[in-house]
């Protein structure tokens, strides 16, 4: 009996060393980072039998444990994965708001003083002071697009670093968990390898939502909130960070052996489906751009159906060019591809395949199943491809309305002096060709019609008038250049000039005007225009106007032939452009409607990743606190336990103090 009261004694000393070496250890980690408090697991002893009586000899530690509430912990990680992808969108959101929304001298007061500034030139159209105020609005205007673009431009491939060093420190800690699970099925009690590795897993939790499920050994399998598979045991399964790339998937009964083809960038992913098979030319397919969940539909609701063609007849969607190599024929119902023409997120599976995981949203904003939604990754391609690339497609879209629309206008009229030449500041590729096949940006714009020019002699009066018929389905430039140079024997020559643009020339002593133009065709060639350029980056003044203000065209040939002083025709049609429905990209409204519908657009999806960041935040908060109890060091209640343990080890050693005085006793009296 008293051999087993020495050895109660005895484990009660260990038991107590051991609980306050633990309680020290927590108070020493209390500012640790991811340290997770522990606590000894008592176990009660095995009973004895002494005179008949069962007597406990005492309690055993059978192991030290994390205090850490696995539910809590769930529930922490989706909230910390929401907010993570929240902070990644409304970073660059509020930059795109503050680049857009400017109070004084941003775009949408620019844009509103450059109409008011044709206004001002229609009460005086002569004046050369308000032509250099309009000069210097537009060339202010140019500069406010010209680096809207390119802080947009920037703020894409920051996007892009960021996503590349994320996806970069997410495979690092896949790694590293994974190295932490051998360790820890080697020793499972050691608590600091688990708090080692529930901290790694919450950083790669901050960067791809995970899901986790404990094993047996003590080792976690780590998923995606979508269930692909990054860490199993001391597998893993990396993340990969792809160039635009199209992938297609064929049915059994598909024959088809050639190849899609595609040209251009986006910001969507679109999915094509083959609906009905044929001939090269006559197989139809339909298109998505939220992964299959709806499909591209006609005004009228129907689902548009798109023809397979070659590079000849491609089909345009979503601002790519797609066409099929090697013929469209012996395609199956059922034959799909997918075009992701921009860089992607995509898992990587055990045979080296990739699944392409990018985020994805449809139409109302909510998360494509199947793709990634949570963590900083999700927010990061959210931003980009839902806000910052469509903001700068609109912006081209705005730009090269602005150029069209203010062009088309200002190629028909005249300024204060007659001109000798003109250049076309647009380049054609093949001149001899039908105009939409001789590379010129704006032939889409050009319209069957008539256009007329009309020459002058040195002292003024009308020398030559001619009325030029085009067509852009039947002419092309090489016919025009001739019907010119036949209609004016040489007082006025047509020609394309070794950069491959359009040049009209006048004959000595002589001028000429472009007194109308009902296709459109000048301002697509860029002749007698105020601006050059295509788009938010490449729009300039053109050079003639910039460097002579004369050439500035605020009016209009007359029924006469001449150009009347003081004529302001022109300058109140531009000045009216500020409110006149255009065609802007997909949208018929007015240039200045436009772009503060834009510049709102921006604002209210800064405003909602505001209030569903406070949402996040609010619920990460409260799961850390739920958990904090649970698992945070409180230095106050550690301090008692280290109290209550030294009382314990007194306690243990006055037993085993009594115990060997018994002995003692017992030993005498032998």
């Amino acid at each position: 009996m008293l051999t087993s009261l020495y050895n109660l004694a005895s484990s009660a000393l260990k038991n107590a060393q051991v609980s306050i070496n633990n309680a020290s250890n927590n108070i020493a980690n209390a500012d640790t980072e991811g340290y997770q408090r522990t606590e000894a697991a008592y176990e009660t002893s095995y009973s004895i039998s002494i005179y008949g009586l069962s007597v406990g000899t005492g309690a055993n530690i059978t192991s030290i444990i994390s205090l850490k509430d696995q539910f809590v912990e769930a529930q922490y990680l989706d909230a910390s994965a929401d907010l993570n992808r929240e902070s990644a969108a409304l970073t660059y959101l509020n930059q795109l708001d503050s680049l857009l929304n400017q109070a004084e001298g941003g775009l949408s007061e620019t844009l509103t003083d450059f109409f008011d500034a044709w206004n001002a030139l229609t009460t005086d159209p002569d004046s050369l002071s308000a032509r250099e105020d309009l000069l210097g609005i537009a060339e202010t205007l140019v500069y406010a697009l010209n680096s809207t673009a390119d802080g947009l431009e920037t703020m894409e491939a920051a996007i892009n670093t960021e996503i590349e060093d994320a996806v970069s420190s997410a495979n690092q800690l896949i790694a590293d968990i994974a190295v932490a699970n051998a360790s820890i099925a080697a020793s499972p009690d050691n608590n600091q390898l688990i708090s080692d590795r529930d901290q790694m897993i919450r950083e790669l939790n901050a960067i791809i939502g995970v899901q986790t499920i404990e094993q047996e050994n003590g080792m976690v399998t780590i998923l995606t909130d979508e269930g692909y598979s990054l860490v199993d045991g001391t597998e893993t399964h990396s993340l990969v960070y792809g160039d635009a790339t199209a992938t297609s998937a064929l049915v059994r009964a598909s024959d088809y052996d050639g190849e899609l083809a595609y040209s251009g960038t986006s910001s969507e992913e679109v999915l094509l489906k083959f609906v009905s098979s044929g001939a090269d030319g006559t197989a139809q397919f339909k298109a998505s751009l939220d992964g299959g969940k709806t499909w591209i539909t006609d005004e009228n609701g129907e689902t548009m159906l798109y023809i397979a063609g070659d590079e000849a007849a491609p089909v345009e969607i979503a601002g790519i060019e797609i066409w099929f190599e090697g013929g469209s024929a012996d395609h199956a119902v059922g034959d799909t591809y997918t075009i992701v023409p921009k860089s992607g997120l995509y898992w990587e599976k055990s045979d080296g395949s990739l699944v392409n995981i990018t985020p994805m949203t449809d139409s109302s904003g909510t998360a494509v199943n199947g793709r990634t939604s949570g963590g900083s990754l999700a927010g990061l391609f959210n931003v980009r491809d839902d806000v910052v690339t469509p903001t700068l497609d609109s912006l081209n879209d705005l730009s090269e309305s602005i150029i069209w629309e203010v062009n088309a206008v200002h190629s028909t009229g005249a300024g204060l002096d007659h001109h000798e030449t003109l250049t076309g500041s647009y380049t054609v590729e093949d001149s001899g060709a039908l105009l939409s096949n001789s590379g010129l940006h704006f032939a889409d714009n050009v319209t069957a019609g008539d256009f007329s020019l009309v020459t002058y002699d040195s002292d003024g009066n009308v020398s030559t008038s001619a009325i030029i018929s085009f067509d852009p389905a039947t002419d092309s430039l090489d016919d025009l250049m001739a019907e010119i140079n036949t209609a004016f024997g040489g007082e006025l020559t047509a020609s394309i000039n070794a950069s491959g643009q359009f040049v009209l020339s006048a004959g000595s002593d002589t001028g000429f005007e472009i007194a109308s133009d009902s296709t459109g065709l000048m301002a697509a060639l860029g002749v007698n225009t105020f601006f050059s350029g295509i788009d938010a980056d490449t729009i300039a003044i053109a050079s003639a106007v910039a460097e002579d203000t004369s050439r500035i065209n605020a009016g209009a040939v007359g029924s006469d032939g001449l150009v009347s002083s003081g004529n302001n025709d022109i300058a109140t049609l531009l000045a009216a452009l500020s409110d006149s429905k255009v065609g802007v990209g997909d949208k018929n409204t007015s240039l200045t409607s436009y772009l503060a519908s834009l510049v709102a657009g921006v604002g209210a999806a800064a405003s909602s990743a505001e209030l569903k960041l406070t949402y996040a935040q609010t619920s990460v908060d409260y799961y850390y606190q739920q958990q904090a109890s649970a698992s945070e060091v409180n230095v106050d209640e550690e301090l008692i336990n280290l109290l209550k343990y030294q009382q314990a080890f007194k306690a243990a050693a006055e037993i085993m103090t009594v115990t060997r005085t018994m002995m003692d006793t017992v030993l005498d009296i032998v």
